[in-house]
């Protein structure tokens, strides 16, 4: 344990997504035994939470919240017995609970007004037009009237995205204005994961993102930072596998392989798009594309990328989460990966059309036969329909090898073992 912060009081705001708690706590004890943990029980029942909270022996409080509104309140009150002195979430989703509350206790954090812009793909759009940062060209769908002033701005084919989401969710290459429409209509009844719903959608010029045929990449990357105090410190480029199903991500490969000086020009862009939005701390996921050895922005996120924090432990040693509990405490380190492996984070996409998933190898007898595996995560159990409204991709699983031909050599071996079998739900 840190000695200069052990007597800090870190309030760990969960209830979907990012670290799990048994990821999280581990991390945030080498700051702080005083934890207290704010989980919303709103997307899954607490009962586990609270059987886990006994064995953590923590010195904080657990605190269930049924809503949003009642999680603030109860940070407030826990406040007056206990001092908070920094707020932590490795969730997107709750990323505004956490805003909401730091700015009423005036303590370090993004402020709200910034994360309202990180979680909205047409906030970001119209600012980045406005501040001349490179983005692709855009058109606003709030409503279904909206849709041929689109097309008629933006041309087809092109790229229908929802404002709000993530895992390209929602996000379609349409080819005619029919598809358009069915796709602003297929979004207009979708139900969100996400506190607050946002239905209003972009079309935007395709990018040519895919990579090339005889190419393991594609044409994007991400900037994986860190922000303490509008302070930035650059962790790693992230490199995308070559896109074989549209627009729907593959894998990500860390550390990137392209030249310095093309790292610097992405770096350089990237931090104008944070600074933008006004981003100050915690961990951000920038998404760009590179047009003719140009940066792009595609979009900016206030938390890690999905797969990052395990990709950076398993193949530097780094570990994400205490430099992203440090920023909530406003306190800087000079910690950074140091590369010993390539890290490779591969999705199955789900094939086109509709499934039904009948078998595939545990993931146990995976993990025991395979080596140099990170983790593997199905997504769908036997005998449940391949839903795409929910997720892409059947499983996504990591390794880690000592070069990239190695690392693909492990790609192959673990999605053979994986062995899937699906069934066409149009043949019952």
């Amino acid at each position: 344990m840190n000695m200069s912060t052990k007597s800090q009081h870190l309030l760990l705001i969960a209830g979907i997504g990012g670290h799990t708690l048994e990821e999280a706590v581990p991390s945030l004890l080498s700051i702080t035994n005083r934890i207290s943990i704010l989980y919303i029980d709103i997307w899954k029942p607490s009962k586990d939470i609270q059987k886990l909270w006994g064995s953590l022996h923590l010195d904080g409080e657990l605190i269930i919240a049924n809503s949003q509104e009642e999680a603030i309140a109860e940070a407030y009150s826990l406040n007056i017995r206990i001092p908070i002195d920094g707020v932590i979430t490795y969730s997107e989703l709750l990323l505004k609970s956490q805003a909401l509350i730091i700015e009423h206790l005036n303590l370090p954090g993004t402020p709200y007004a910034a994360i309202e812009i990180a979680q909205s793909k047409i906030l970001q759009r119209v600012l980045f037009e406005k501040v001349r940062v490179a983005s692709p060209c855009f058109a606003i769908i709030n409503k279904s009237s909206d849709i041929e002033d689109a097309v008629r701005k933006i041309g087809l084919p092109a790229l229908f995205k929802p404002s709000q989401g993530m895992g390209s969710v929602g996000v379609y290459i349409v080819k005619n204005l029919e598809e358009v429409y069915k796709a602003f209509n297929k979004l207009s009844i979708s139900s969100s994961i996400f506190l607050e719903t946002n239905k209003k959608a972009l079309l935007e010029e395709i990018l040519p993102l895919e990579g090339n045929t005889n190419s393991l990449f594609a044409n994007y990357v991400s900037v994986e930072s860190l922000l303490v105090n509008g302070k930035y410190k650059h962790l790693v480029i992230t490199d995308r596998a070559r896109l074989c199903h549209g627009y729907i991500e593959e894998g990500l490969i860390m550390p990137s392989h392209l030249p310095s000086s093309i790292q610097s020009l992405i770096i350089k862009e990237a931090e104008k798009a944070i600074s933008a939005i006004g981003l100050t701390h915690g961990a951000v996921h920038t998404e760009i594309a590179i047009v003719g050895n140009k940066p792009m922005i595609i979009e900016v996120n206030a938390r890690a990328g999905g797969p990052i924090p395990s990709m950076l432990l398993a193949a530097s040693g780094y570990d994400y989460a205490i430099d992203i509990a440090l920023s909530s405490l406003n306190i800087e380190t000079d910690s950074i990966p140091h590369f010993s492996k390539i890290a490779w984070h591969r999705f199955i996409p789900i094939p086109q059309g509709e499934w039904k998933v009948i078998s595939y190898t545990l993931t146990e007898k995976i993990m025991d036969e395979i080596s140099n595996i990170v983790y593997f995560s199905p997504r769908f159990l036997p005998g449940e329909i391949a839903n795409k409204d929910r997720t892409l991709h059947l499983a996504s699983f990591a390794v880690i090898a000592e070069n990239i031909d190695d690392a693909l050599k492990l790609v192959k071996e673990t999605e053979d073992k994986f062995n899937i079998r699906l069934e066409s739900i149009n043949s019952f």
